[in-house]
């Protein structure tokens, strides 16, 4: 899986490739696609045109399972500007092919869908140009259980004060080591949101988090959850908290060499398990 990883992410992260509004962006939407389509599934296609005619696509993979309900699993394959964007976001769109990938006859107890979001970072991030606020417009809230964002899940250290908060206080709860992923969530989700989280906690005590605060601040709502959550659908963003550690972030150096893919393959591993898993 390691090696499967590491090849997406080769793939991705090249400057200027995946910026949404570069002048590779088509050849991006058929990158990505012909990338689900090599995992065995055929995606729906979710299209639509910005105010200068461009066409935009979010991809989109069915997975029956035991009940209607569904569990959206999703993540941004845009880049920021020119930027390589190894870490935001091919890790997390290498692990969502990953997650395909690994997949025979299992059956969930939820239907599943995965969903590659086109338009996440600006000029499109917090506007209705995002593509998981044009996917959130088609869902119907009763019908979905939860959401779970991917949000740069490939940068860890294990330095110490590798790791930095948007609170002081919180590096007396979690440490100073950037050797995690974080589950951040807000309070109106737990109920659905925190059975997920557990489950990934008993596989790796230690390399899950998890972070609910009363109040929006700085890097909460940064990325497709905010989209879910405006529509009053449970969401938790699972991240290696970006700048709060990856010195790298919207720059020239988020290389695929920074990335630590045994652990991003285990994210693989434990997100099919926990949600197997699910209540």
């Amino acid at each position: 899986m390691e090696t499967y990883l590491r090849h997406q992410v080769q793939q991705l992260a090249i400057p200027g490739l995946r910026n949404a509004s570069g002048e590779r962006w088509m050849e991006t939407m058929e990158l990505v696609l012909g990338m689900i389509r090599a995992t065995g599934f055929e995606p729906k296609i979710q299209e639509w045109k910005g105010e200068q005619g461009v066409v935009y696509r979010n991809f989109l993979v069915h997975i029956p399972g035991e009940r209607p309900e569904k569990v959206l699993l999703g993540a941004h394959y845009d880049t920021f500007e020119e930027t390589p964007g190894a870490d935001d976001n091919a890790s997390a769109v290498a692990v969502l092919l990953g997650f395909l990938n690994c997949l025979k006859s299992e059956r969930f107890p939820y239907d599943l869908e995965v969903v590659f979001y086109a338009c996440e970072e600006p000029p499109f991030f917090g506007t209705e140009a995002m593509g998981s606020f044009v996917h959130a417009g088609t869902c119907d809230p009763a019908q979905i259980r939860f959401m779970v964002c991917l949000e740069m899940v490939g940068y860890f250290s294990e330095s110490d004060h590798s790791q930095d908060f948007p609170l002081g206080f919180l590096r007396w709860i979690y440490g100073n080591k950037g050797n995690f992923l974080m589950g951040v969530s807000n309070l109106k989700s737990i109920q659905r949101t925190a059975p997920f989280l557990k489950s990934l906690q008993s596989i790796r005590p230690q390399f899950y988090r998890k972070f609910w605060i009363p109040f929006a601040f700085s890097g909460m709502d940064w990325s497709d959850h905010r989209s879910y959550w405006n529509r009053g659908i449970p969401a938790v963003m699972l991240t290696d908290t970006a700048m709060f550690r990856n010195s790298n972030y919207h720059g020239a150096d988020d290389t695929t060499m920074t990335l630590n893919y045994s652990h991003m393959a285990n994210l693989v591993h434990d997100l099919k398990s926990a949600l197997l898993n699910m209540p």
